[in-house]
Order: structure tokens, then sequence, then C-alpha cells
């Protein structure tokens, strides 16, 4: 079966290495094999404390088995070339299916590319000087390291979409991606400790856990063979081989429960506890805070902004600062509205609930940003005021209820302002699977929310900047309460002139979603449509050279806006300055604000130009999509 599975994999590949799919394959292979290079290298440099490179090589290790489990989550549920379902009528035993899916496994870029990369335990047994034995241990182990992540990655994949029918699945995921976008967005803060690392060795806690890491086995394995214990060889190696035959056995499980259950249609709906006493407006917000509380995707995100805040601000403390600590409530606001901007998309077509009420636009609105402001004012207040007593930055008073109130305001009216005039068409909340990441998020209107919630805090910024101290907070309240009334206000009066082309938006976007989720589902049924690819933004179909210039810029951006930006700024404001890798600090007194103003305005040039561009493209995209569909009406009509 393993080499007839093998066969039709491979011939699958060959039908599908065209067009723009084999250049993808291409270039993502030429990357693969470039960070391969790079983990080879550091089995090769000469570093001046023996120990660095077996440390660096347990890390990049590391990395890459965590690549493995969570790449499939965030970038498209694994390889489904080969589907299960598509064996299901044939007498196969899962765990003889398990073993041909496995082998089938191999076959492709990422596996020769993770290979290449673990080849680097042969390398650093040869330039160690370990010996004959520990190089041909090393072989030995770079096999089962390999073998060790594809299994845990099935094994991974398949157990996390079983539970991601909860609210501790919604939760977990939320972790998962959280923690990695929040690591890859301040991750720099560790570069000083990395560097003094590079002379002195790690810490030996960190070569500890690099090495107790499953990861870090095959290593062990290697240093042992040049040491002479066999013992601890036969036990790294062995290790290896049982967490693979029991990630094996457990995928095999998993398998079986995936082909013979269907597929969940979601939580039936809970009978309501009753109404709220008041108005219209009230009741709209008791309708939401139940959504919020019920809805998985609602709860995703909102787990999302406060993983992603607390991760983010409390990297530093890696390194022994708490700078970013006392601004965790207000990176938990901006998010929070940012993960907030589809309000109505993700209420799908309910919205003709609305339009049958005279005056229930206004109401809607309102009683939506009073739902938000009660789920998003009482964890930022907390996260802000426990952030402060951690860190003892009561000098900071200024700052934090001056922008606190400004970017809730401007959070309530942010949301359902970009909610209304840009929803993006969802499948309809009864329709759903109950598997959360079917449900995506569109990145071009989390990225315009967020520069837009940013933007609302730069009135109470400059009154605390320049004004006296009671001046920011005066000047925060104000412009929150007024950005909420006025935006929302705004929003309310756009959708009760809108509503039926919004509502057609929704019917028609909604059957488009349904349908390409279903085309999707084809190809991975067991995670759903996760749409963090090309096609959503409209990127697949443009120029190759705005496709490349979007996804740099939009990357890179956050260099110059936030890293040698807002966070040296915050600094030369707070009178807590470290210049550790900030240019602007190391710059001439006169020329350290015009500095930290220069980068924030290369940071805002190239973040909104790569906006621009996305929402042109997807724009682009669209008007393709619906010409065809409009030909036979015109035929028709005619």
């Amino acid at each position: 079966m393993v080499v007839l599975l093998i066969r039709m994999k491979l011939v699958v590949l060959r039908h599908s290495m065209t067009g723009q799919r084999a250049t993808e394959m291409i270039s993502g292979g030429l990357f693969g094999l470039v960070l391969a290079a790079g983990t080879i290298l550091l089995a090769t440099w000469d570093f001046p404390v023996a120990s660095l490179p077996f440390d660096l090589l347990g890390a990049a290790f590391a990395i890459w088995t965590a690549g493995w489990l969570l790449g499939p989550v965030l970038f498209g549920g694994g390889d489904e070339t080969l589907r299960p379902e598509h064996f299901n009528l044939l007498p196969f035993k899962p765990r003889s299916l398990a073993a041909g899916l496995l082998g089938a496994s191999f076959v492709g870029i990422t596996p020769l590319v993770t290979i290449a990369a673990f080849a680097a335990l042969v390398v650093v047994a040869v330039t160690a000087g370990l010996g004959t034995a520990a190089v041909a241990v090393g072989v030995v182990a770079a096999v089962l390291q390999l073998l060790f992540c594809v299994l845990a990655a099935k094994l991974g994949t398949a157990a996390l979409a079983q539970i991601m029918r909860s609210k501790g699945g919604a939760a977990l995921a939320a972790l998962i991606s959280a923690g990695i976008l929040a690591v890859l967005n301040s991750g720099w803060v560790l570069v000083p400790l990395v560097k003094v690392a590079l002379v002195t060795g790690f810490p030996e806690l960190f070569s500890t856990w690099v090495h107790a890491l499953p990861s870090g086995w095959g290593l062990v394995a290697v240093e042992a063979a040049g040491e002479g214990d066999w013992v601890m060889v036969a036990a790294s190696l062995g290790g290896l081989a049982v967490l693979s035959l029991l990630s094996l056995l457990g995928w095999a499980v998993l398998l079986r429960r995936r082909m013979t259950t269907r597929r969940a249609s979601g939580r039936p709906a809970r009978p309501g506890s009753g109404g709220w006493a008041g108005g219209p407006v009230t009741a709209v917000a008791a309708k939401e805070l139940r959504t919020w509380t019920r809805d998985l995707l609602r709860f995703h995100y909102l787990c999302f902004a406060l993983f992603y805040a607390l991760v983010f601000c409390m990297l530093p403390l890696a390194i022994g600062t708490d700078i970013f600590l006392p601004w965790t409530g207000l990176v938990f606001a901006v998010w929070a509205a940012a993960m907030s901007a589809n309000l109505y998309g993700e209420d799908g077509t309910a919205l003709w609930g609305t339009m049958m009420i005279p005056g229930g636009a206004r109401n809607d609105v309102r009683g939506r940003q009073l739902a938000w402001l009660l789920v998003a004012a009482p964890l930022t207040l907390v996260l802000t005021a426990g952030a402060l007593a951690y860190t003892g930055s009561w000098d900071l008073w200024p700052w934090l209820a001056a922008l606190v109130p400004a970017l809730l305001g401007g959070g309530a009216g942010v949301t359902v302002l970009v909610s209304v005039l840009r929803p993006v068409p969802m499948t309809d909340p009864h329709k759903r699977g109950g598997n959360l990441l079917e449900n995506g998020t569109d990145f071009a209107q989390v990225l315009l929310v967020l520069i837009l919630v940013a933007a609302t805090a730069a009135p109470a910024f400059f009154a605390v900047r320049l004004g006296p101290a009671w001046a920011g907070p005066v000047v925060g309240a104000v412009t929150g309460v007024a950005l909420a009334w006025l935006l929302g206000r705004i929003a309310a009066d756009r959708l009760d002139a809108t509503a039926p082309d919004v509502l057609h938006r929704m019917r028609s976007g909604a059957l488009r979603k349904e349908k390409a989720a279903f085309d999707w589902n084809q190809l991975n049924p067991q995670l759903g449509d996760i749409d963090l690819g090309l096609e959503k933004t409209g990127l697949d179909t443009a120029p190759k050279a705005r496709r490349i210039y979007v996804l740099t810029v939009l990357t890179l951006c956050w260099v110059p806006l936030v890293a040698q930006g807002v966070v040296p700024g915050l600094m030369l404001a707070t009178d807590s300055v470290n210049p550790s890798w900030f240019l602007a600090l190391h710059m001439p007194a006169g020329l350290q604000w015009p500095t930290v103003w220069a980068m924030i305005g290369i940071g805002a040039v190239l973040a909104l130009s790569g906006l621009y561009l996305l929402l042109k493209s997807r724009a682009e995209a669209r008007r393709r999509q619906v010409r065809p569909a409009a030909a036979p009406e015109e035929k028709v009509s005619s």
C-alpha cells in the first residue's frame, strides 16, 4: 500500500505543478533550502564557546519541529494531497491506511528541505571531531527526527481538529497564533541577549531545555556517541522511535474517527435566559454579549487579542526589562478592536431582521458599541492596573489615563464604522460547522482597523506630550466619547441608507463563501478554509511585482513604525531611555525626536501603500468575479 500511495501522490504532484502553484512550490523550496543551509552553517561556525554550536542547533531543531507542528494549523491544515476519505470504501484498516499515508507524506519539498536541515547532526559530528560512530549516529538521528516531525504533525493536526469545536480549542488556537505573531513582532527585544550569548554562551537552563525537548534528542545522541555513552545513545534514539510509534497509533485512532463520524454542524442553540430591562439598545447589547460568550469565532478573537497583548508585552522580561508591561491594556484594546472589525459580516444575513424594524439601524449600532465596550473595557482596565501595580511605574499615569479612554472610545467607533463600510461576507452562523478554523480573518480589514484605532489616540498623545498633566486625561476622555458617538452616528446613518445593498452583499458573498469552503474542503476537509492564503486578498491574480511589494512592506513596515519609531518615542516621552538597538536613541539630543518621527513616517508610508495596493487587488479580483456572473442575466434580459 505504501508504494501505491506514493505513486498516487507523485502523479497528483506532477499534474499540479503548473502555473503559479509551481512557482510558489519552487520558491518555497528554495527559501527552505536557504534556511536549511543556515542551520548547517551553525554546525560549521567557529564560536568562542565550545557548547554554542550544540545549543544553537538545539534551538534551530526546536524551531524546525515547531514549524511542522504549528505550520499545518496556521497555513492550511497540512498535506492533504491524498485524502483519507478517498479510501473510505476500500477494505483498509486505519493503521494500514495511516502507514500508507505516512509513506506518501515523505514525498514532497518540505520533507526534503527538513532532512537537509537535520543533516546538520552529521556535520556537527564531523566538525566537532566526535568520531565515526557519532557520524553514523547522526545519520540515524536525522532520519528519526524527520519521522517524529511528520508523525507529530499528523497527530497534532488531527487532534486539534477535534478539540477546535470547543471553547478550549478556540482558546488554544488563539494562544498558538497570537504567540507566534507576538514573538515575530517583538522578538527583536531579544537581540541584545542573543549578542551577549554568542560571546559568553547561553545560560545552563537554556542549554538544558533545548536538549531535553524531543527536538534535541538527536543532538543528545550524537554528543553521547562522541563521549562513548551508548546507554544515552540508545535512550535518545529509542525515545524518538517510541514517540513516533505512539504518534502513529494516535493518528490512526483519530483517522478512524474522521472517516466514520459525520462533520459537526455546530452546537444547538440554548434557550435564552431572559432579556435585559431597558430599551432596544440594551436588548441588542444583551444579544451581542451572549454572542461574545457563546460563539466560538468571537471567543477566539477575544482570546487572540488577550494572548497577543500578554506575550507581546511580557517578552522583554526575558532580558530583564518591563518596558512594555505598563502598556499591556492598550495593546489589548487595539487588538480587540481590530479583531472585531467584521461584526456585521460575522452575522451574515441576520441583518434582514434589523431592516424590518423602523430605526433599527441606529439601535443596532449603539447596542453593538455598548456590548464591545462591556467586553473590552474591563479587561483593558484590569490589565493596565495590574501591570502598573507590578512594575510600580506610577509616573506613567497621565499617559495611561489619556490613552485608555481614547483608544476604547475610538475602538468602539471604528469597529462598527469599518464593519458597515466594508463588511467581509461570511457563512451564516447557523450554517457554519463546529470547526472554528473554517472561518478566516480578512488581513486587510484587521490592518485597516489597527491603523485607524491607533490614530484615534493621537490627540490624547499630543495633549500629554505638550500640555499640563491634567490635559491628557481630559482630552483622552473627550475624544473617546466624541469618536464613539460620531463614528457610531455615521455608521448608523450609513447602515440605514445602504442596508439593502449590504444585505445583498452578505447573501451573494455568503454563497460564494460556502462554495469556496466546499471546494477547499474537497482538498482539506479536516481543518477547512483557514483563509490565510492569497486568494482571499486578491493577490493571487495580482501582478507579480505588486504581490512581492505588498507582502514585503506589510512584513517589514512594523520595524520602522513600531520598533524604531513608537517604542523609542515612548522611551523619550517617559524618560526611561535604554539605547539598545534603537537608532533614534543613539543620535544627538536635538535629532532624537526628528529621527523618531522620520521612522514613524517611513513605517506609515510602507503600511499605507501596502494596504492601498492590497485593497486595490481585492477590488479588482471582486470585479473579475462579478463580470462572468452578470453575462447570463444580460443575455436573458435582451
